[in-house]
């Protein structure tokens, strides 16, 4: 694990942190970043369920296509 300094809007993460239900900074940017690979293996899996190719997804514009 490493540390880092970033900068962080507050407005965004406290509407994450609502969403998540999270109360501290650590658990909503790890629950957000969890969220995103979900989203991630969800949408290779319905890709992949239409025949597509997942290879496509850094693709915007074969990606859009994709989704008809």
């Amino acid at each position: 694990m490493t540390k880092r300094l970033i900068d962080v809007d507050d407005e965004k993460l406290d509407a994450v942190r609502a969403l998540l239900g999270t109360r501290t900074l650590k658990a909503t940017v790890d629950g957000a970043l969890d969220e995103v690979i979900a989203l991630d293996q969800r949408r290779r899996a319905l890709l992949a369920e239409r025949g597509a190719d997942v290879a496509m997804l850094g693709d915007p514009d074969a990606r859009g296509a994709a989704w008809g």
